[in-house]
């Protein structure tokens, strides 16, 4: 769970709101990283199994034969099927949910800016609010200075 420093004095809708966009970026680079990886390794085995294939089917010299006997084993339309779903997945389904999640993150990350007024009522939490953006900046590479950023 994430703490925030001391030094930092938040009411409880700060604090949660805070909390919220942390959780929303987590989500995000966790679905980022997901899809690269699925997306990494359907390249990998598609490049491994083009290797097996030309390997395999080089000693056959009629195109047909190698058809023939691509289609013969079971096996070879098993991976072909799973690494086309692989890559599906990390294309289609995560990047989609990774999209989501990137601008559930941005709306957030932008009402929060927008509400700064609001959340920072007095002038010492406004004056030291540069402190908190600074530290989720370095800690969670947020930007709450600009709405752009």
């Amino acid at each position: 769970m994430t703490r925030f420093p001391d030094e930092f004095s938040l009411d409880e809708v700060t604090k949660e709101m805070l909390l919220a966009v942390i959780e929303k970026k987590k989500k995000w680079e966790r679905l980022e990283k997901r899809s690269t990886l699925l997306q990494a390794a359907a390249l990998a085995g598609l490049a491994a199994f083009l290797l097996y294939i030309i390997a395999n089917a080089a000693a056959i010299t009629a195109w047909s034969e190698r058809f023939a006997w691509f289609f013969a084993a079971p096996a070879h339309l098993f991976i072909l099927l799973l690494l086309c779903t692989v890559y599906w997945l990390a294309v289609y389904y995560y990047k989609g949910k990774c999209e989501k999640a990137e601008n559930d993150f941005h709306a957030l990350r932008c009402e929060i800016i927008q509400k700064s007024i609001d959340l920072w009522k007095n002038e010492e939490q406004w004056n030291g609010r540069h402190r908190l953006f600074e530290w989720l900046k370095r800690e969670y590479d947020i930007n709450l200075y600009y709405e752009n950023g």
